[in-house]
Parts: C-alpha cells; sequence; structure tokens
C-alpha cells in the first residue's frame, strides 16, 4: 500500500493541494485530485492543507499493534521533535507513556543525530568542498528526482532514524524497531533503504490517537533534567547547532522546499562552495512535519520547548563501529513537454488568445496560465480547473439560456427594481427593447403586492393564471423569493393562445346550448300544435260515430 493516497469521496474541486504541491505531483481528472507517486517526494504538503481531510496517510498502527501482541520484543526510536508534539515534560515521562502500549523499551533518535553529524564534521575535515545534509528524506527524493546532478554533493550518510536503528539492532539482534517521528516520508525511507534494521514507522498524530485509544496520560510529576546538544535537530538550523563548526566553512539551513530547489538549482550553477548547508522541506524543520499533531503544528511554543529540553555544551557518548555510508541512486524523471503550437492551442480553448488574457491568477493551482497549459497537455490538468474560464462559459451558457428562453424572466431585488429582464419578458410586458429597464422600478410595469406577499408570506407562487393589462395577454406566472440573495424571480408563461382557444370553445359550447335549446323548444311547440289538432279531430270522430251507432240501432 502506498504511504499517500487521496480519498475520492471528500474531494472537492478546491485545488488547494495542487496549488501547495512544490513538485506538481498531483493529477486532476474528472474533477478528482489523485497522487502521481513516482513524482510526489512526500513532504505532506497537501496533507496540512487539505481542507476536506481527503489525504490519507498509511497507518501502521495495527502493524505495531500485532507486533507487540506477538510477544516479541518490540523497541521504539523516538524522534526529538516528540517534546513538540505532546505535553509529556521531557523524555523519560514519554518513554514511560509508550511503555505502557506495550514497547519493551524506548530510545531517543537524537543519539542517532549524535551519530550522524559526528559523521558530516568528519567529511568536512576530510576535505569536502560542499555536503548537502541527508537527514531529511523528503529532500532526497526531490534530488534524486528532479536536481540530481547535486546527487554528488548529498551526503552518503544514512539518516539519524537509520543510524539510531542499527545502533539497536547490535545490541539487540532479536528485537523488532519502530521509529516514531513527525514525518510521513520515513515510511518510504523504511521500505527503500533500511527495512533490515527498521519495521515499521508511525507518526505523532496516529501515536497521540493511540494514546486517546487507550486512556494513556503523561506522568510529568519526576523531573527529567537531561540535556543533549542533538536533541536540536528538528529545528531549523538544528543540525548546524549540533557541530562543531571548522573555523573558514560555511554554514546555512534552508527549510520549505521552494528554497531548497533556489538552492539547488544554484549549486547546479556551480554557485556554492565550502558550505555545508541543512535542508529540511518543511518550514520551520521537523517540528513542522505533516505526522505533528494536527493542534502542534506551527506552534512556535514547539521551537521553545526544543530549546529547553537540549545543550550546547552537552551531548552523547556514543562509540561505534557501525557503518554510516548510504548509496543514492537517480531516479530523475522529467515529462514530456508539449511543443509551442500544443500550448497556445490549449491557451486558446480557455479563451486565452492574447498577452493580457493570461491572468496568472494561481485558482487553478498552477503559477501561470501557460504553466497550467502545459499540465493539461501532461494529462494532469483538465480545462475545467481555470476558473475564469469555467466562469465565462458558465455564464455564456446561462446567457444563452436566459435569452433563447421562451419564458420572460426577471430577476427584481428586494428593493423591487428590475436586475435583469430577457427580452421575452419585455415583449409581455409591453416594454420597448430599446428602453434600459435595468435598475428601473419594476413596478411600473407589473403588481409588485404580488411580490410583496411571496416575501412575507415565505410561499412561493408557482403556475398560476393571470391576465397583464397592458398587453392584453393571459400567462401563468412563477414569483419565487430567493432570501439568501434578496432578489424575487419571477417567470412569465405565455398561454394567450391557449386562453383564447378555450375561451372560444367555452363560446362555442354556449352558442350550440342555445341553438339546441331553440330547436328543441321549436319541436316542442310543433308537438304540442300536432297534439292538438289530433284531439280535436279525434272528437269529432267520437261524435259522429256514437249518431251513427245511435241511428243504426
Amino acid at each position: 500500500m502506498e504511504v499517500l493516497q487521496f480519498t475520492k469521496a471528500n474531494c472537492r474541486d478546491c485545488y488547494k493541494c495542487v496549488r501547495e504541491c512544490p513538485v506538481k505531483s498531483i493529477r486532476v481528472r474528472n474533477h478528482q485530485a489523485s497522487i502521481i507517486n513516482s513524482d510526489c517526494i512526500l513532504c505532506g504538503r497537501c496533507v496540512q492543507v487539505c481542507p476536506q481531510n481527503a489525504k490519507d496517510v498509511r497507518d501502521d498502527v495495527p502493524l505495531v499493534k500485532k507486533l507487540i501482541a506477538s510477544g516479541e520484543k518490540v523497541i521504539a526510536t523516538l524522534a526529538p521533535s516528540f517534546i513538540a508534539a505532546f505535553d509529556a515534560e521531557g523524555f523519560r515521562p514519554m518513554a514511560e507513556a509508550m511503555k505502557k502500549l506495550g514497547f519493551s523499551d524506548v530510545e531517543e533518535t537524537a543519539i542517532g543525530a549524535y551519530m550522524v553529524k559526528t559523521r558530516y564534521e568528519q567529511l568536512i575535515d576530510e576535505g569536502a568542498e560542499l555536503i548537502i545534509s541527508s537527514c531529511c528524506h523528503s529532500i532526497t527524493r526531490l534530488i534524486s528526482k528532479y536536481h540530481p546532478k547535486c546527487l554528488q554533493y548529498y551526503a552518503k550518510v544514512i539518516s539519524p532514524m537509520e543510524a539510531h536503528a542499527r545502533l539497536i539492532k547490535e545490541k539487540h539482534p532479536d528485537a523488532h524497531v519502530v521509529f516514531v517521528g513527525p514525518c510521513i516520508s520515513k515510511k518510504d525511507e523504511v521500505e527503500q533503504y533500511c527495512s533490515d534494521s527498521i519495521d515499521l514507522t508511525i507518526t505523532f498524530d496516529e501515536l497521540e490517537n493511540w494514546f486517546e485509544e487507550e486512556g494513556v496520560t503523561f506522568n510529568n510529576t519526576e523531573l527529567d533534567d537531561s540535556h543533549f546538544r542533538s536533541r536540536f535537530f528538528p529545528e531549523r538550523g538544528g543540525v548546524i547547532k549540533s557541530m562543531n563548526r571548522k573555523p573558514g566553512f560555511h554554514y546555512i539551513a534552508i527549510d520549505g522546499v521552494e528554497k531548497c530547489r533556489a538552492a539547488l538549482e544554484e549549486i547546479e550553477a556551480g554557485g556554492l562552495k565550502g558550505y555545508f548547508i541543512e535542508m529540511n522541506a518543511c518550514e520551520g524543520a521537523c517540528i513542522n512535519g505533516p505526522g505533528m499533531p494536527k493542534k502542534r503544528r506551527g506552534n512556535i511554543i514547539g521551537q521553545v520547548l526544543v530549546e529547553k529540553a537540549a545543550d550546547a555544551k552537552k551531548d552523547f557518548d556514543v562509540v561505534h563501529s557501525l557503518a554510516m555510508g548510504k548509496e543514492m541512486t537517480p531516479e530523475f524523471h522529467r515529462d514530456a513537454m508539449p511543443g509551442e503550437a500544443e500550448i497556445q492551442k490549449i491557451l486558446a480553448l480557455t479563451g486565452k488568445h492574447k498577452p493580457e488574457d493570461m491572468l496568472d491568477c494561481g485558482a487553478c493551482g498552477y503559477s501561470t496560465c501557460r504553466e497550467k497549459a502545459i499540465a493539461v497537455w501532461q494529462g494532469k490538468a483538465e480545462l475545467e480547473m481555470c476558473l475564469h474560464y469555467a466562469k465565462e462559459r458558465a455564464e455564456s451558457l446561462s446567457d444563452q439560456i436566459f435569452e433563447s428562453s421562451p419564458n420572460g424572466i426577471v430577476a427584481v431585488d428586494d428593493e423591487f427594481n428590475i436586475r435583469q429582464i430577457n427580452r421575452e419578458a419585455l415583449h409581455m410586458l409591453g416594454i420597448g427593447e430599446d428602453t434600459d429597464v435595468l435598475g428601473q422600478p419594476f413596478g411600473d410595469y407589473y403588481d409588485i403586492l404580488e411580490l410583496l406577499g411571496v416575501m412575507e408570506s415565505g410561499t412561493n407562487i408557482i403556475n398560476q393564471r393571470t391576465h397583464l393589462e397592458k398587453t392584453d395577454l393571459y400567462v401563468d406566472r412563477t414569483v419565487m423569493y430567493d432570501q439568501e440573495h434578496s432578489n424575487f424571480l419571477v417567470f412569465l408563461k405565455n398561454i394567450d393562445a391557449i386562453v383564447r382557444a378555450e375561451q372560444n370553445a367555452a363560446e362555442l359550447r354556449r352558442e350550440t346550448i342555445r341553438i339546441t335549446d331553440q330547436v328543441v323548444d321549436k319541436q316542442m311547440r310543433a308537438v304540442q300544435e300536432i297534439a292538438s289538432l289530433l284531439g280535436e279531430t279525434t272528437a269529432e270522430t267520437k261524435v259522429a260515430l256514437t249518431m251513427l251507432k245511435k241511428s243504426m240501432l
């Protein structure tokens, strides 16, 4: 499993991780960010800045728990920056708390820091003209991937973590070693360089969660008055503070990937000689690492606590014969580059045809529009990541829909003035197309009592029929009030032809009924007349026949 990955469900098109990534090792596809592992230097900046917590660092605590549960001896090497991460007042209460979790023993990685700084001093004494510190694994990845020409100056010395782990393994060959520190890149360093001496690494952030899970607290009643010089390591310039400096040699501390890259470019140009350069990927060095508990990151108190725990005149007394060398392999990686024609084509697709169109706002996460166009060609970015392009495209589409709608649409502010109106609404309300009505009272053309009623009741009018007197039109009107943005939307659907057809049909029905009534009346009169005549004839016939009958008798 990769050390760092992104959670798809939480990514929200903010591009903050792209903007913060110093090597642009993040790809955005279908509005979803993902890490390009081959390019990443594991500085953890994306982890620190992500507002959605969509960056997942591999948690190795379950594997550490499994090791402890197996009954094997598990020894922790604890990075000196712990003093800035926890409320433990010294190494002793911190170690006791960790033993409650099941660690057999806990030792200070600062011991390994002493071993490393001693080796740096030897390299300077041996005549090295330029040395770049090798403590930070993110800087190791940065140089091997992006500045391989500088590998000749990179100190071929193992990190304090590995040096201390080797020392522990020498004393306890059967022990499992777990590094605990503020850095996520150490998980990768173990896999790449020192899996034979270190089993696993966990961050302070993970350790804090483990403490809370087990209900472990610190016992600070017993004072820890131990102070060592190599405990300076986790602060900016701390490596240099721990060293015995050679007169005439220069010592510089650089923190932050951008500053380190600028220095590396200068080194590539041959501009520095006679320098020891301490490089840290994190601004503020290790006490501001991505594996620090979130509430402690960037805390100025951290540096104060480091200073308090260290002593410029006292250090560990370590005698060893361990090999301290480290061979570096360049992993130089350079993305393919588009030609000028391809770049200009991509820029044109986002509406950037002239120099003045290049806003270089950085909203997409890239410093310039050109840089972003290159990223699009390389498959790292999408056209829609350009905020201005997306905005203009949306506005253009919105305007097209607004103007081409067969319905009248009017936007009215909460002072009942017209903010926007389309052509169809102008026709329906009897307003000339050349009339400038924006900002004018809507009440001049429409009964705003309806709008006021909607505002006060909070109930929108949906598809209700009304008659516009001025234009003699029947419409279905919908009136909606957007309280959040303090405006009304009035939709007018022309149903005049339908209403007129309904009225004509109703009139036809009424006329048909009238004619039918007349016909029925005439028929009834005719029947009555016929019946009357038949009655008279029948009576006369009866009299005649009666008289005939009598005469016959």
